[in-house]
């Protein structure tokens, strides 16, 4: 934790708030910028609750996962002077009430977007793309069309593309719909600004240009209401989003240059990758040398499919992994937090590679994804929080963790249930047999038949949702090209899931609840560990967003594009701060020599910090 001293940029933010100044943070890694955002927050409740309160207002801070909001509202006692949210429920639960403008949002400004850009794909020609781009507009026109006529309430669904006839917004219109809103209707500015006369907009960085500039425009005259904005351009690993951030004319930009959370060898090499923020060692750190080593390993030249690589090779990689591991004697220390490229490299190596497929191919939207990732999608809910800890407790032998399982999962058991009458003995000779009966059925069944076990026995709370796809016929084959099927994709997903049995669904639990050693890069960010390893290899991490061997080593490996440069750049900045002490990089590449002797050239790491396998 960073010490409780406040230092020279918490100073200057709560010298913004009491002049009611907006200002920007940007905040290195390790800076302690959540400890900043949460003593600026109480700042405010203690010299202005009182009169908020009275007032019926509210202190908004923005994040961008349920996890964070959860963190955030506990460090903060739960209080309900804050309203602590994610960006989509605070911009849909603002705009949603709204429904004229919001349908005379989509008529005038959204769906005329996606026809100019849907248009601009189109050069005439017979091309897919071409073709494509032609059948976009006609269905954007006749969508709009049907908007205009019937004029239907406007909500927000878990769809890949929008259906603008129904006026149901998927994720990305919900930003864009709400950002024009906001941006172009001076009532509801005011409205904002009245109602939360203090906005603060964690990862700042991760938000989109569009939401900057809405909520900008609430806070852009002097004094109340005021934006701050936390967050780190160098930190920026999204797509599409804002990377640097500015608030309104006449904010205060703020910078936190110390690192509490690394050694003195980690902020070397973290300096080398950026050049507006060099930071220095602070805090219990600040006398830990510690060590980075980079381990450099010969690829195996591509053989699979479109330069993949093939079963055998995949292998031979995961064998020079662990030589790594056995190298630096990091075999089996349960201090070491191994970061991969992708998940898809995890699930590979944990035994879940069928349903991180599944949830993330052609049947997946960003949402359902998204949600596959947090570990609450509405498919695999009930075997997270009820029917795995169910098995495993009842493998255990854990009579006492079955039992309150099922008190709070199960409609059965609870205390209005249909076991509401048996006595404690009774109860668990009753949750004895059900749970032995679900470990039974764990191996061999698929996953709907599992479900509909729970069901017929009231294991379960089935959601709605989850019941009408276990009642229903399964879809025909599913048509990439017909617009009804992409958007109804969710049902052959479910088809597909119920014919999985459960056997990667442990492992995929075990890595949730961060039983595993592993996480990737993404998912490790905000986190740190004492010892880390970040494996590199772009061939088994199967991506073009990203190149780690062209950005690192240009010469070796052909240059990066702009692209590329700048967001790999940025990855390897939140991947390699997460250590606390040690870094170990395994990087492959197909000429290790040459690659060991550009990285010295390039002034990344010194001829003593490489090594070779």
């Amino acid at each position: 934790m960073p010490d409780l001293k406040p230092t020279e940029a918490d100073d200057e933010i709560a010298s913004c708030i009491d002049g009611n100044t907006s200002f920007t943070v940007i905040a290195g890694a390790g800076s302690g910028k959540t400890t900043s955002l949460i003593e600026a927050l109480n700042k405010i409740r203690c010299a202005r609750g009182s009169q908020l309160r009275e007032r019926g207002q509210k202190v908004v801070c923005i994040t961008y996962t349920n996890r964070a909001v959860a963190v955030i509202s506990s460090r903060l006692g739960f209080d309900a002077l804050y309203f602590v949210t994610t960006l989509h429920g605070f911009l849909w639960g603002e705009v949603s009430r709204f429904q004229a403008p919001l349908r005379e949002a989509l008529v005038e400004h959204v769906i005329p977007g996606h026809i100019d850009k849907a248009q601009e794909a189109d050069n005439g020609g017979n091309s897919q793309r071409a073709i494509a781009a032609r059948k976009k507009v006609e269905r954007l026109q006749s969508e709009l069309a049907a908007l205009i006529e019937n004029s239907p309430p406007v909500n927000y669904a878990e769809t890949t593309a929008s259906n603008y006839s129904k006026c149901l917004l998927n994720h990305d219109d919900v930003i864009d719909v709400a950002s024009h809103l906001i941006a172009t209707k001076p009532m509801l500015q005011k409205g904002l600004g009245f109602k939360y006369p203090y906005i603060f907009v964690d990862e700042a960085q991760d938000t989109f240009p569009q939401v900057m500039t809405a909520l900008n425009s609430v806070c852009a005259l002097e004094g109340l209401p005021i934006i701050g904005y936390f967050g780190d351009p160098m930190q920026q690993i999204y797509d599409k989003r804002a990377g640097y951030f500015s608030g309104p004319e006449g904010s205060v930009p703020i910078t936190k240059r110390e690192n509490f959370r690394c050694s003195v060898s980690v902020i070397n090499l973290l300096n080398k990758f950026r050049g507006d923020v060099e930071q220095f060692p602070a805090g219990k750190n600040a006398d830990v040398e510690g060590s980075v080593e980079i381990t450099i390993a010969r690829a195996p030249d591509p053989e699979g499919i479109r330069r993949t690589y093939t079963p055998e090779q995949l292998d031979h990689v995961s064998g020079m992994f662990h030589q790594a591991l056995e190298n630096w004697e990091w075999n089996n220390d349960p201090a070491v937090k191994k970061l991969f490229l992708a998940r898809q490299m995890i699930a590979r190596r944990l035994n879940f590679s069928k349903l991180h497929r599944l949830f993330t191919g052609v049947y997946s939207s960003s949402r359902s994804q998204s949600d596959y990732e947090d570990g609450t999608h509405y498919l695999l809910k009930p075997f997270l929080e009820v029917i795995h800890p169910l098995v495993s407790s009842s493998t255990r032998g854990d009579s006492k963790r079955v039992l309150d399982v099922l008190r709070h999962g199960s409609p059965a058991f609870s205390s209005s249930g249909a076991n509401k009458e048996k006595s404690l003995k009774q109860m668990l000779n009753r949750a004895s047999e059900v749970s032995r009966q679900l470990s039974d059925l764990w191996g061999v069944a698929t996953t709907k038949e599992i479900l509909k076990y729970c069901e017929g026995h009231a294991l379960l709370s089935i959601s709605d949702r989850l019941s009408l796809q276990l009642e229903r016929d399964a879809r025909d084959d599913f048509d990439a090209e017909n617009e009804d099927h992409q958007r109804d994709k969710g049902d052959w997903l479910a088809d597909e899931f119920f014919k999985m049995d459960c056997r990667e669904i442990a492992p995929y639990a075990d890595f949730l609840d961060e039983n595993s050693p592993f996480s990737t890069q993404h998912g490790s960010k905000g986190e740190e560990y004492p010892k880390v390893l970040v494996m590199i290899d772009d061939v088994e991490a199967s991506w073009n967003t990203y190149s780690f061997g062209k950005t690192l080593t240009p010469g070796t490996a052909g240059e990066p594009t702009e692209r590329q440069a700048e967001l790999t750049r940025k990855l390897a900045y939140v991947c390699f701060s997460r250590a606390e002490i040690d870094l170990r990089i395994l990087f492959f590449s197909l000429d290790p020599e040459k690659a060991g002797c550009e990285l010295i050239e390039r002034g990344l790491f010194t001829k003593e910090q490489i090594s070779y396998i």
